[in-house]
C-alpha cells in the first residue's frame, strides 16, 4: 500500500491544494485513467470539511489492492448525508458528486471527530 498525506486549515485554498496533491501522486502512482473521478473527490470531501466541520483537516490517499482510497479526516462529529440537490439547486452537490464518482462511500465517528472516506476502483 502507497499513501500520501495532507494537514490543511480549514481555509478555501485547502481545497486547490488537495486537487493539486490528488492529481500529482494520480501521476505517480501511473493511475492517470481515475485521476478526474479521484481529484473531483477530494476537491468535494475537503471543501465539506472546511465549510462544515471548520476545523483542521487530514486528507489522506491510499493505494490500495484494487483501488484508491480517500479519507479526510475533520474535528466535527456531524456526520455528512446525502441528499439529492433539485436540478436547480446550487448547493448540496458534493456528496452527490462523490457518490456519482466513487465505487463505495461512507463516513464514520473518530475520537475527536469523522472520517469522510471513499474508494475508486482501479
Amino acid at each position: 500500500m502507497t499513501e500520501t498525506t495532507l494537514r490543511a486549515a480549514p481555509q478555501s485554498e485547502a481545497v486547490e491544494l488537495a486537487r493539486r496533491l490528488a492529481a500529482r501522486t494520480m501521476r505517480t502512482w501511473a493511475l492517470v485513467d481515475r485521476e478526474e473521478q479521484v481529484t473531483a473527490i477530494v476537491a468535494e470531501l475537503v471543501a465539506n470539511a472546511v465549510r462544515h466541520a471548520g476545523t483542521v483537516l487530514e486528507l489522506r490517499l491510499q493505494r490500495r489492492p484494487g483501488a484508491v482510497r480517500i479519507e479526510v479526516r475533520d474535528r466535527a462529529p456531524a456526520l455528512p448525508r446525502l441528499t439529492v440537490p433539485a436540478p436547480l439547486d446550487e448547493s448540496h452537490r458534493g456528496l452527490f458528486i462523490v457518490d456519482s464518482f466513487a465505487s463505495d462511500w461512507g463516513a464514520i465517528p473518530v475520537t475527536g471527530g469523522k472520517v469522510v472516506w471513499a474508494e475508486v476502483a482501479i
